[in-house]
């Protein structure tokens, strides 16, 4: 999840009421990040808390350079010493959750989210937040009204749209999926993922025609979109069109050699026409992906007979 904790120069003189040589040194380095120069902010964020081991906006901003250069545990470690100069910091409590979920660890995230959600119930970015973490343990309903509240409070939000799009899928209400993708859409016409995402929404519906035209869209948008091409392959299959299921899946290994998907469905269209072609897809899935490996051996076996061949098919269209 991305941060959503910005500063407020004025506000934080009158929070922190630290010396005038550190607000010096925090505009500047508030100036640095904003023009890209992230090494020179967190050197001057550095010489800030080398004066003031507790000024706690530097210690945050700190914190989240950390992030950005992926030195996490140097990250956390600012976030856990803020947390003890002030533990109802609210953007501090929506960034640790933020950070907790980027770590893999949904539970402690919605731990430091409760916190900030109890302090500030209609707090968007930590509605945003706990959502995800509650997807993430499976929660889906918990993960359902956050979202919904998250909408409520800022109904144009592409961001929250998006995440309740993808929540509505796993819930299989994919009509409600199709409306948030369309009215993010609206004010993002030329993002190719919620194309690529309406696109698996329209084929959950079986409105096959218009998944394709959204994979389409989403493929003229990012010509190397790897997912996109994948989910156009599969469509071309199921409408018997070979040749441009073919197409896509070379594009694929050309893009990424190591997609195994690309080899598995590879082989699934040769089954008929081309089972030695069919074989080797399947050994190239099985060596990428070998935890997979019995999965690729029952197909290979499958290819020794034309019944056998028929079952693979028949089985890759219900899918």
């Amino acid at each position: 999840m991305k941060k959503y904790f910005v500063i407020s120069l004025a506000v934080l003189f009158l929070v922190c009421g630290c010396g005038s040589k550190n607000e010096a040194l925090f505009k500047q380095a508030v100036r640095l990040n904003a023009a890209g120069d992230i090494s020179g902010a967190l050197k001057t964020y550095n010489a800030i808390l080398r004066n003031d081991g507790k000024y706690l906006p530097a210690l945050i901003n700190r914190a989240i350079i950390y992030e950005q250069m992926r030195e996490y545990k140097m990250a956390e470690e600012d976030y856990k010493k803020a947390y003890e100069i002030n533990p109802r910091h609210l953007e501090l409590l929506n960034n640790m959750g933020s950070f907790n979920i980027s770590q893999g660890r949904p539970l402690s995230a919605i731990y430091y989210l409760n916190q900030a959600l109890d302090i500030k119930p209609n707090y968007f970015t930590a509605l945003l937040n706990r959502s995800a973490a509650y997807n993430a343990i499976d929660k889906i309903e918990s993960a359902a009204q956050d979202i919904n509240d998250a909408v409520a409070i800022s109904p144009s939000s592409s961001a929250a749209l998006e995440q309740r799009a993808l929540i509505n899928l796993r819930r299989l209400y994919v009509i409600e999926a199709v409306e948030d993708l369309t009215k993010a859409l609206n004010s993002g016409p030329y993002n190719a993922k919620n194309y690529y995402r309406r696109g698996i929404a329209f084929k959950q519906a079986r409105k096959y025609a218009n998944a394709m035209a959204d994979f389409d869209t989403a493929i003229r948008l990012k010509p190397d979109y790897v997912d996109a091409l994948y989910a156009r392959a599969q469509l071309h299959f199921k409408n018997v069109d070979h040749y441009s299921a073919l197409a896509d899946v070379n594009t694929i290994k050309s893009i990424n050699n190591e997609f195994v998907p690309a080899y598995e469905l590879a082989g699934d269209i040769n089954a008929i026409e081309d089972p030695v072609q069919a074989v080797a897809n399947y050994l190239a899935a099985r060596k990428l992906n070998p935890n997979n490996a019995r999965r690729y051996n029952a197909k290979i076996a499958l290819m020794r007979t034309e019944e056998g061949r028929r079952r693979v098919i028949t089985r890759t269209f219900m899918e």
